[in-house]
Formats: C-alpha cells, structure tokens, sequence
C-alpha cells in the first residue's frame, strides 16, 4: 500500500510539474517582436553613357567620388553620346552621384557594385564594389569607370568599400 501511494504521489508530482506552454501577452514586449531588421538594400540607379575625362587624373588603385552638383559632375565626367543611345542625367535636386574609378588599364577592367545598404536606425550607407580584368592585355587603356546615383535623404554617412576594405567615409550635406 505504500508502494501505491509513493507511486501515486510521484505520477501526481509529475503531471503537476509538467511544462505546459503559457500564453502571457501581457507581458510581451511588442516593439521587441516586430521590430523590423534595420539593413534594407539601398536604392541604386547605375548610370551609364558617361566617360572620365582625360583632363583629371586618378592616381589611387580605386578612387571614389560622392557628388552632389552638377558642376562637379560636369568637370569630372563626359557624356558619350551616339546615335542610338538615350544618356539620361542625374537629378541632382532628388539624387546623389556616386562614382568608382581607377587609373588607366589595357586589360579591360571593369568595375561593379556588389551591394549597396542602408542602415535605416542610423541612416548610414554602406557600397561595396570589386573590379575584375581580362587576362589578355589589351590594344588601348581604358579609364575604368561605374557611375550610380542615390536618394538624397541625409544619410549619416556614406561609407565605400572596395571589396571589404573601408576606402572612404563621406557625410552627406543637406
């Protein structure tokens, strides 16, 4: 009999203790469960049709530009206009210039934007690019040039990374 009521006890003991899920919504935290993951892709428009002038001369392996003006932009690029293509200008007034270059190569370099971030608590962008070259040494050198522009919206900073290396930090002005 007490063999019984030990058993007994210890099966009452078990259930009693057994993890049942409960519901607390009161004591969630809501901003904590739907918060949002703060690294978005970064509205990016390549541009194209543009060429680096050969009055300005790239020294560093990769050189960045953040422009915000027409002027600047003016003075560093030119337009490579034919017949069939339509060359569409950044809008300064909504948008922000973002310019890879390097100096000139016979082996057909080119430059791209892997991924382009933006960290919406801080408002900081992030841009990394890589450059890839043909093995073959070319007959001319080219100017290695990728042009982008970005919304205007007064990010923090704009950081620029040639693969995972920091390059450069820019603070955009409003």
């Amino acid at each position: 009999m007490l063999k019984t009521f030990i058993s007994a006890a210890m099966l009452i003991m078990a259930l009693s203790c057994q993890n049942t899920p409960q519901q607390h919504t009161e004591d969630m935290d809501s901003t904590v469960a739907t918060s949002p993951d703060p690294i978005t892709q970064l509205d990016v428009k390549p541009l194209s049709g543009f060429f680096v002038k050969n009055t300005v001369t790239i020294t560093d392996s990769l050189t960045f530009w953040v422009i915000d003006n027409q002027q600047t932009f003016d003075s560093l690029f030119g337009m490579a206009r034919t017949m069939a293509d339509n060359v569409v200008a950044p809008d300064f007034g909504t948008s922000v210039v973002i310019a890879a270059t390097m100096p000139p190569t016979y082996y057909g370099t080119q430059l791209s934007l892997d991924s382009a971030t933006l960290n919406t608590n801080t408002n900081n962008a992030a841009l990394h690019f890589s450059a890839a070259a043909n093995a073959e040494k070319g007959s001319a050198a080219i100017v290695p040039l990728w042009l982008g522009s970005i919304p205007k919206t007064g990010k923090t900073a704009i950081r620029l990374y040639s693969g995972n290396d920091l390059a450069k930090t820019v603070t955009e002005q409003e």
